[in-house]
This record gives C-alpha cells, structure tokens and sequence, in this order.
C-alpha cells in the first residue's frame, strides 16, 4: 500500500468519530490478542528463566486482557449487530486461552468465586450481543457463532474448573480419594519386590473406575482388580514390548508414569492428609534401593523422577492442563482446534466484506488488517497449545495406562510405535536447575539503589536491604547432587544438622559446638561465615602457589561445600520459609548479622580509588585479615554471629590436611542441606514452583517419598 494511502485512511478515520472509534476498537482487539499470545507463548517460560523483564511482562499480559476484553465488548455495541457479535465471542474465546498459565499466584485459585462471577457479567454483555445481532445473520453464521460461544464457555470454565482443582476447597476434595486408597492399601513390607514394584500399589489412573464408601471408617475404595485402576506394579509388569527391557531400555517411560503417581501422593502434604506408608521399610527402600539403587549414578534418575512429579505439581497450581486430562476431555480439547479453524474461515470474508461496503474505506485498509492478524493470532494460539498438550507428560501418562489398561494394543506395532513418537519426543526442561547464592562476606557493605528501594517504592515492591546483593546463580553442579545423595544413603532415615558428617570425620569433640547453637539460622550462618573465610583464604594461596592450588580449589569437595553453603545462605537472607523456625524470625537474625559484619569489619571496606581499580583481591585479604582478629580461642567467649564464624574458621584452618578440610565442610553442608529440605511449610515450595522451584523442593519431595517427613527433634535447635 503506497504511502499516500495509509496516510488517507489515517486521515479519514481521524476525522468522522465513528471511524475513530472503530480504529480504537481494533486496537485494543489486536492489543488484547497480542497479550494473549505473548502469555500463550511465554508463560511456562517464567519456571526456566529468573528475568524480571519477563515476569512482569507475563504479570502484565495476565492482569490487562479481562479489564480490555470488557471495555471493548461495550464500544463494540455501537456498531453493526453482526461485527460486534463476532468481536465479542472472539475477545471472550482468548480468556481462557493460555492453557499454560491459569494462575499468576498460587493464592488466585482462592479468588474462583469472584472469577466466576466476573464470567457471569461478561456472558450476561456477551448474551446480549448475541441476542440483538443472531436475527439479522445468515444461518450458516449464526450456528458458527453459536457453536464459538459454546467453545467460549469451555475455554472460560475450563479455567475456572482448573483454579477449583488446585484450590485448597478442591485439593482437599481431589486428594481424599488417594489418601484413603493408601490408608487402606496392604501395609505389609513382606514380598514387597523392587525389580516389578510388587507391593507398590501406587496410583496411576483410577478416575472412571467404580468407588465404594465402607464403614465404620467410611473410606472411598477403589477395587485394584478393575481394569480401570492402573497402579504402579501393572505398568512394571505389563507385557507389552513397548515398556519390556528392550523397549524402553533406560525405563523412562516407566519412570513418566512412576513421577504421576508419586505427584498424586505429595499432593496429600498440600491437602494436609497423612503419609500412611511413612512408617514402613518398604518406603524407605523405595528411594534407597528403586530410586538410588545405581551407586555412581543414582542421582541421576532420582532427580529426573522429582523433576516430571514437582513439574505435574506446577502445572496443578498454575495451568489448566490438569483440566483436560483428569476427565478424559483431551478429545474435546483437540475438536477446539477444528471449531476455530472453520470460525477463522468463516468470519474473515464477512469483516472484509463490512469494511468494503464502507465508502472512506478501500479493501485493503488497516483496521481490516488489525481485525484478521487478531483472529488469525487466536488460530495459531490453538494450533501452538494443541500441539504442546498432545506432547506433554499429561498425555505421555494417559497414552501409557490406555496401553497397559488394553491387552490388544500391546502386539500392536502401529500402536506402539505411535505411543512411543508421542512418549520420546523431549520436552523443555522442567525448571533452570541452577542454585542462588549469596555470600555475606562479599556482600555485607551492599546498600540497595535508593531510586528503585525507598519508603514510596515499597508500596509497590518489597525494599530490598541493606547487605543483601543477590549473587550470580551458578547450574546445579553434578558434584552437589552426588554429595547430597551420598549423604542421604550414609545417614539413611537419621536427618542431623550436621553432627553425624563430623563424627564421621572424627572432629565432632572440636567442631561440634557449631551445631548447637540458639537456631538454624545461627548454625548455618556460622557455618557460611566459615567456610566462606577459608574460601578466601584459599584464594590467596592460589593466587601465591599458582595452578596447583588452583586445581585443588577445584575439588570435588570444595565445590560441594562453597556452592551449598552460598546456597543455604541465599535461603537465610531471601526464602527464609524454607528454614526451620519462623520465617520472620530468620530475616530478623540476619539483619543482625549484617550489622555485626559491618561494625567488625569496617575498616575492610573499599575506598573510590579501589573500587576504580577493581582491587578485589585487598579487600579479600584485609576481610581475612580482621577475621583471624575476631576468632577466640574459646568458642564459649563469642556471642555475635560473626565472631562465631570467625572462630569456628580459626578451628578449621587449623587442620593441615587441606583435602581433609574441604572434606568436612563438604559431608557438613550436605547434610545439612537434607536436614533444612524437610521442613514442613509446604505452601512455600508451592509459591516458588511458579518461578521454577528450588533445589530445596526437589529434595524434600525425594525426602518425603522415602517416608522422612520430619527432622531428628533432638537436632532442631
């Protein structure tokens, strides 16, 4: 289109208020779309990326587009019954569009009531749009429009259906079921077999099958003999090619079916229902000897396993996945595809044909363009999610239990082959599998920007303060798995906060007072501020002897401890719900520590010049410095936290023995990292699934399915 042209439609619509209106309308249309698509495309983005770019994008494209939708629907009714008609059903349509996102916070799914109700008003303007313009439309277009408005409602209460399941109204509801099956299930460990999961009546699906109410108990029972109820021991022993040893060598698809059903079992931890199986051995085998049973790469698969079950735990809270697959609606769901395929086919003739009838108008103008890009969005919305949902775990788990469920698909090697293209195409990643850190030594004289942190600032966002300065997140190290899993096997069902690794290491008559401190909080900021020193003081001596120290700095045990105790202290200082204790109380201590670190080590601060100069190997020196000053001689003479971390460094520089020394900072840190996963604040792991989840979460879900629900009392502090 030439440019004179684009400058006389612009004109014309400028000047008659009619045509100024429409252009508005077609504005806030392809806004609302282009919002839409945004959320549809980016939404599951925001668990594998920390951008804060991104998430308030994803914020902003899931709070404007209800508040836009409503305002246009109402300019709408100013123009011809027909055009309205269509604007409104397509604008409600894109509601309930972004199957990945239905929640932005796990506390939207309380709200459902005032969303259904929201929907209600909307279907009330929606009905009258219909109401005054279904007369003057050809039949062909009023059954199409019709049959988009019933697909309305399905997209609109399929959220709705998806903020009730994860409610905790619905969780309660929805989890009661597998809460009973477990209570009642045989709680015998004797013939309880690993290799074909004999005596693990986990469930798969058991949705349609037959529910019975016993007395006195009055507990839901499922019969397992139903050919309907597929629970973990029928998909190990099913004889099928497609999950036999030559099939599904690795056991991964095996494994996708074992990460659903131990999905439905955490969800009691949220509905607050008990762990029934926690007091058996069985349990406990389950981890040590199924899950870990490979001693070099055992955590290989644990991890995995906890990676698809927390990522169908996400989609419960957050998506509308759940939806879909929990009634058996995924056809319905793929039949949308087909209803918006034939509306887009249809609709798009009649808006070309409205705006050519307009005489300021010619047949190739913008608000025609902005109208088709709009709908033509919504299309490729639904192509893009159908094709992630046909692909997702949701559907791996539903195309495996049909297989097992039917003896005639398992000699089917159409079947089979068609199961196993769906079951191995790889997914994204689940979440970004890396580890904040924080480092109170580095960071102590940290002041936050007084623009963006500051009294007017804090109605709107959380002030970060003083001493807290995030540091880089690093990828989950494989030595930091290793270590963990290693320690849970040596320590098997005893979580101590770190006193078995220095027993185990015979240093427990000298280190062991670090152990036993007021709280938790005191005990890994000791332990943080030590290890923290001997970092530094280590990189001093790298920097003296050159490449030698350098590869013992890179020790698997150095590697270990540095990164899991930067990581413990990250916790301290920004998710203190994941700790032992109050969370407040935790935040509070820590502010403390850092007004302790700035009053003992404030001469090490740098001066403009350094800062200019970047002389970052002074300030290491000057901190290692003052710190060898603070240490006592007795521990029981230091009070403030920083003088005990001093102390307790002063201690363990003492060891000559550097491999030794790494070592038992290692086996502590690890340990005490299973130690603080058990906490029971089960509300915070699900907050923080939105954004991706944390390393903690992963171990107190593997935690909680070896039946270790709760920390050695005598240990907690």
């Amino acid at each position: 289109m030439a440019n004179s042209t684009v400058i006389d439609v612009v004109r014309n619509c400028v000047i008659k208020e009619s045509c100024r209106t429409l252009l508005v309308i077609e504005v806030y249309v392809l806004l609302t779309m282009l919002l839409i698509a945004f959320l549809t495309i980016f939404g599951s983005w925001r668990r594998r990326s920390h951008s804060l770019m991104l998430k308030y994008l994803i914020w902003a494209s899931y709070t404007l587009p209800p508040d836009l939708v409503t305002y246009t629907m109402g300019m709408a009714g100013e123009f011809p019954e027909s055009l309205s008609a269509i604007w409104a059903t397509f604008l409600v349509i894109t509601l309930g569009s972004a199957d990945c996102i239905s929640s932005y916070r796990l506390e939207d799914s309380e709200f459902r009531k005032e969303y259904n109700l929201e929907l209600l008003v909307l279907y009330c303007l929606l009905g009258w749009q219909l109401g005054r313009s279904i007369s003057s439309l050809e039949t062909s277009v009023a059954v199409l429009i019709s049959v988009l408005f019933a697909l309305s409602v399905f997209k609109t209460v399929a959220r709705s259906k998806a903020w009730t399941m994860a409610s905790s109204y619905g969780l309660v509801r929805k989890t009661k079921l597998i809460a009973d099956f477990m209570e009642d299930e045989d709680k015998e460990d004797v013939g309880a077999d690993l290799t074909c999961m004999k005596g693990y009546k986990y469930l798969v699906k058991g949705g349609k099958a037959e529910k019975k109410v016993k007395a006195p108990r009055y507990h839901m029972q499922l019969k397992t003999a139903d050919d309907e109820v597929i629970t973990i021991d029928k998909i190990w022993q099913c004889k099928g090619s497609l999950l036999s040893s030559t099939g599904d060598p690795d056991g991964q698809l095996k494994d996708i079916c074992l990460s659903y059903a131990l999905y439905m079992l955490l969800c009691r931890r949220f509905a607050g229902y008990p762990f029934s199986e926690s007091s058996q051995q069985k349990t406990w085998n389950f981890v040590r000897y199924g899950l870990l049973s490979e001693e070099d790469d055992g955590h290989k698969r644990a991890f995995r396993v906890i990676e698809v079950e927390l990522a169908f735990l996400h989609d419960l809270f957050y998506t509308t996945y759940p939806v879909f697959f929990a009634n058996g609606l995924l056809w319905l769901r793929n039949l949308e595809l087909v209803v918006v395929i034939i509306g887009f086919w249809i609709v798009v003739p009649i808006l070309v044909s409205f705006y050519a009838e307009k005489e300021h108008l010619t047949s190739y103008n913008i608000p025609t363009l902005l109208t088709i890009i709009a709908i033509g969005a919504t299309l490729l919305m639904e192509v893009g999610q159908i094709f992630v949902i046909n692909f997702s775990d949701w559907a791996k788990v539903q195309w495996l239990c049909y297989y097992v469920k039917k003896p005639s698909l398992q000699n089917n090697k159409c079947i089979e082959m068609i199961i196993q293209i769906l079951c191995h195409r790889k997914a994204l990643k689940p979440w970004d599998r890396k580890l904040g850190q924080y480092s109170l030594l580095e960071s102590f004289n940290h002041n936050p920007c007084k623009i963006l942190h500051n009294p007017l600032t804090s109605l709107l966002i959380d002030i970060n303060k003083k001493g807290r300065k995030l540091s880089a997140q690093i990828t989950l190290p494989v030595e930091v798995k290793k270590a963990v899993i290693h320690s849970l096997k040596t320590n098997e069902q005893q979580l101590r906060n770190g006193v078995a690794s220095l027993q185990r290491n015979e240093v427990q008559d000298k280190l062991s007072w670090a152990c036993r401190l007021e709280t938790q909080s005191h005990v890994i900021m000791v332990w943080h501020i030590a290890t923290s020193f001997c970092e530094l003081n280590l990189s001093s001596q790298v920097i003296a002897t050159g490449e030698q120290s350098n590869q013992r700095r890179e020790s698997n045990e150095f590697i270990v401890a540095t990164k899991l105790s930067k990581y413990c202290a990250y916790l301290v200082a920004f998710a203190p719900r994941f700790l032992p204790g109050h969370a407040y109380t935790t935040e509070f201590i820590f502010d403390q520590v850092v007004v302790e670190a700035r009053d003992k080590l404030k001469g090490c601060k740098k001066s403009i010049y350094q800062k200019m100069l970047t002389c970052k190997d002074d300030c290491m020196k000057r901190i290692c410095e003052e710190m060898l000053t603070l240490g006592k001689d007795d521990p029981t003479e230091a009070e403030e936290i920083i003088e005990r971390g001093a102390t307790l460094a002063k201690q363990i520089e003492q060891i000559e023995d550097n491999g030794l020394k790494w070592k038992i900072l290692a086996e502590f840190w690890a340990e005490m990292m299973l130690f603080v996963a058990s906490s029971g604040d089960e509300t915070a792991h699900a907050d923080h699934l939105a954004m991706g989840g944390e390393f903690v979460t992963h171990l107190w879900a593997l935690l909680s399915h070896a039946g270790i629900l709760m920390r050695d009392s005598t240990q907690d502090v």
